[in-house]
């Protein structure tokens, strides 16, 4: 098992004569409202990288963003309008009021949802698919995780889920592997995740989605994990230092105490399992979106690709 640092990407000979012929559309939601954008990438719905604004910058870059959930329900639905109707991901959990959560975004107009949550293989998990599937039937798009095996990607879609966040305690400031030991790696958990969603889109003949979650330290890892068979990649540390972030500046894992501290009621807390990071202030969303761009514009050339679906096909990768 390997995790980003641990692989490369083999180039190929090429007839791509510029890698700006090369075209990184993604689509997220293939099934319903087909919502296509330039760069396949996601700001973690994490609250000091995602809220409405953010979203809205993201989308205006040519990406999309997911809004965090650690707020009040009504400040939930103020932060939706202030994506000003774009196609941001709404956040929810599992428990407490994570259904009157999702009946008033629902009702506020939102449609595309993800139930987050640390262990998405659970229980609770399938409750909480069931009940929106059986209430609310197909007009939602849903993405559920997190998982790192492939038995839990296929769960979470036997169970209503359209698209599957993977990764478990890949991200910078994650401590779940250190404090619990659970871990996949992430090179290996998206791979194996992709391969298992995949396999149902074939056998259901519609298309499932693979959101790679955690584990960027640069745009080259991206690249890996599109080339693993991710659809889409979610990251958090380069977008918290953007200026539309909620706090620039700071980052922080939703685990960690500080977080916990402010989204918590009881004065007793659990074990730790995130970190809270400085981090410095840097460029606008537009150009860390329009640099990601152009890494995997080159990355796809290197491959002889000129789309994502060819990219998926023909890239390789070799083990350090």
């Amino acid at each position: 098992m390997v995790d980003y640092k641990d692989v490369y990407i083999v180039p190929q000979y090429s007839d791509v004569l510029s890698r700006n012929d090369v075209d990184t559309t993604a689509v997220l939601d293939p099934e319903h409202t087909k919502t296509q954008v330039a760069v396949p990438v996601i700001s973690a719905n994490m609250d000091t990288v995602t809220h409405g604004p953010m979203a809205l910058a993201m989308a205006e870059a040519g990406a999309l963003g997911a809004v965090h959930r650690f707020l009040s329900i009504d400040d939930s639905v103020v932060e939706y309008t202030r994506t000003q109707g774009i196609r941001a991901l709404m956040s929810i959990g599992v428990t407490g009021d994570a259904k009157d959560r999702f009946h008033a975004l629902h009702s506020a107009g939102a449609r595309h949802f993800v139930i987050d949550v640390a262990h998405g293989h659970h229980y609770l998990m399938k409750n909480m698919l069931t009940h929106i599937r059986k209430d609310y039937g197909s007009d939602t798009y849903i993405m559920a995780g997190n998982v790192a095996t492939a038995q839990g990607a296929q769960d979470l879609i036997n169970w209503g889920a359209d698209a599957v966040k993977v990764g478990i305690g890949p991200g910078a400031a994650c401590t779940t592997k250190n404090v619990t030991g659970v871990t996949v790696p992430q090179f290996t958990a998206v791979q194996e995740c992709a391969a298992a969603i995949d396999e149902l889109s074939n056998t259901n003949g519609r298309q499932y989605v693979c959101v790679a979650d955690g584990g960027v330290q640069e745009i080259g890892d991206i690249a890996k994990a599109l080339g693993a068979g991710a659809d889409f990649v979610m990251a958090g540390r380069l977008f918290a230092s953007c200026p539309e972030a909620p706090h620039p500046g700071l980052y922080r894992g939703m685990a960690s105490a500080d977080a916990m501290r402010t989204i918590r009621i009881s004065d007793k807390l659990p074990t730790p399992e995130g970190k809270t990071m400085a981090v410095e202030q840097g460029m606008h969303v537009e150009e860390v979106v329009s640099l990601i761009a152009g890494g995997l514009r080159s990355a796809f050339s290197y491959t002889n690709a000129l789309t994502l679906e060819e990219y998926h096909v023909r890239c390789k990768f070799g083990i350090r």
